[in-house]
């Protein structure tokens, strides 16, 4: 296969990686809920995202945690083909945005594949809700599968700021395979903040919006390797470094 096949490929390894990490973040968190059918959670002080999680089989859950795990290799194959995107620029300014992404993936793996565990304490405490000692235990329980899932997020923030700023700044500088306009398109921390910020928002239609609502990292990617891959797609100074 040659190296322009192969760009192409990871490029699109990330976009349906991407999609699966959006099929998972619905799959987790996108059922519909009503806080007031469910009082001993909502009692506790449960946010809108755990209360969503209650109402899923646990089927459903585990399909929606490991959509994302399984296809995590596939951004680290694309993270290659943002290496070769930034490539002509050299070597030394490359590799660096690159690694730095390879590495974040190691934090989103494990945060999208806890939310199982979290959802599958609340889920117990509900169904043992007339046992108080049932309730404290799986309460504390799902709490601190929550906290070490939310503490996972400050890496994987600052890896994908650190990478983006890097890829901002050697994108913009003219001797990429990017044209310097698309920057802020390719360095993922722009396109997750938009995203984020739409499903966050009252941007999209009732039911797509409670359906995406955890889902802005995701789509926030699937924007940045769709832009990258159908950017490269035909351009011949991929891989010259």
């Amino acid at each position: 296969m040659s190296r322009r096949r192969l760009v192409r490929w990871t490029g699109l390894a990330g976009v349906a990686a991407s999609i699966a990490y959006t099929v998972g973040d619905v799959l987790l968190l996108g059922k519909p809920v009503r806080p007031q059918e469910h009082p001993a959670l909502r009692d506790l002080g449960a946010d809108k995202s755990t209360l969503s999680m209650v109402p899923s089989s646990t089927g459903r859950l585990t399909a929606g945690a490991l959509s994302g795990v399984y296809a995590t290799p596939l951004y680290l194959a694309a993270t290659w083909h943002v290496y070769q995107g930034l490539s002509p620029a050299g070597r030394s300014r490359a590799l660096p945005p690159a690694l730095i992404l390879a590495s974040s993936w190691t934090w989103a793996s494990f945060i999208h594949g806890s939310f199982f565990h979290v959802g599958e304490s609340y889920k117990s405490l509900e169904q043992l809700a007339d046992d108080p000692r049932a309730v404290d235990l799986l309460h504390r329980q799902g709490t601190a599968f929550e906290r070490s899932t939310l503490l996972a997020y400050a890496p994987l923030a600052a890896a994908s700021l650190a990478a983006s700023v890097l890829i901002v700044r050697v994108v913009r500088s003219g001797e990429t395979a990017y044209p310097v306009w698309s920057a802020p398109v390719v360095a993922p921390i722009v396109p997750i903040v938009v995203a984020t910020a739409a499903t966050a928002s009252h941007v999209l239609p009732g039911r797509a919006k409670h359906a995406l609502q955890g889902a802005g990292i995701s789509l926030g990617h699937l924007i940045a390797f769709g832009a990258s891959t159908a950017l490269l797609w035909r351009n011949r100074t991929v891989g010259t470094a």
